[in-house]
């Protein structure tokens, strides 16, 4: 009876550890987004109305993690409208040159408590460079932030930095 137990045991685990790693998305009710701030007031506030994303998570196999977004640039919905004509030009998105944001994730370090480092690539304005998000990522939940220099994607510097984050419900896929 103890073995027969044990194996079960064995098998449920391994059950729940692949299925940890089968792909997930961010649900249609979350949000990638950015704001700008100048002297501590936002002048800039965002989100991205087409996202697509690939969460592959597992805290006990961060070497198989992978997180993936790309955003529509076009989709860009400011919270000020007559900004978007603006973030869309040349100055900042280049929406006509470059339609996708992209982040993929290189590495993943175990903060503990359900805080993680994700380290990885972002491309915007199709210059590439490594970013770490500070997160929080359990299996049915992802909020992430990181911030960024402007001028290292070419973008007019408004500000020095802009803040991007991720938050929402991770669903199948």
């Amino acid at each position: 009876m103890l073995k027969k137990s044990l194996l079960f045991t064995l098998c449920m685990s391994a059950i729940t550890v692949s299925h940890a790693l089968e792909p997930a998305k961010l649900s249609d009710q979350g949000t990638v987004g950015f704001y700008i701030k100048k002297f501590g007031i936002k002048i800039v506030d965002a989100t991205f109305g087409e996202v697509n994303s690939t969460v592959k998570f597992d805290a006990t196999q961060l070497a198989q993690t992978q997180i993936n977004f790309t955003m529509q640039v076009p989709s860009i919905q400011p919270t000020t409208s007559s900004l978007k004509d603006m973030l869309l030009g040349e100055k900042y998105f280049n929406a006509d040159k470059y339609q996708k944001i992209v982040f993929d994730s290189t590495k993943i370090q175990a903060l503990g408590r359900n805080k993680y480092n994700v380290f990885g690539n972002l491309t915007i304005k199709g210059k590439t460079r490594p970013v770490v998000f500070y997160s929080t990522i359990t299996p049915n939940h992802i909020k992430a932030t990181t911030q960024v220099q402007m001028k290292n994607f070419e973008m007019k510097s408004i500000a020095d930095h802009v803040d991007i984050y991720v938050d929402g419900d991770l669903v199948q896929k």
